[in-house]
């Protein structure tokens, strides 16, 4: 686990103890479903890089008619 990673789950540890300290109501059953939605991968789109050449599809070479 990355150090970012481990500071985002202490923040967010640390916020929600402070709403129980103050009294902001929040049942078990939202928590664990915080904590999973934190816990699971992100997907990523990766759109695919462009040519050097601006992308233009390549001159017909074919001669015959």
């Amino acid at each position: 686990m990355s150090l970012s990673a481990r500071l985002r789950t202490i923040l967010l540890c640390s916020v929600l103890q402070f709403g129980v300290l103050f009294g902001v109501p929040m049942p078990p059953e939202r928590i664990r479903e915080l904590m999973q939605t934190m816990n699971q991968p992100k997907l990523a789109h990766v759109l695919p890089t462009e040519d050097d050449e601006g992308g233009d599809p390549p001159a017909d070479t074919d001669t015959s008619n």
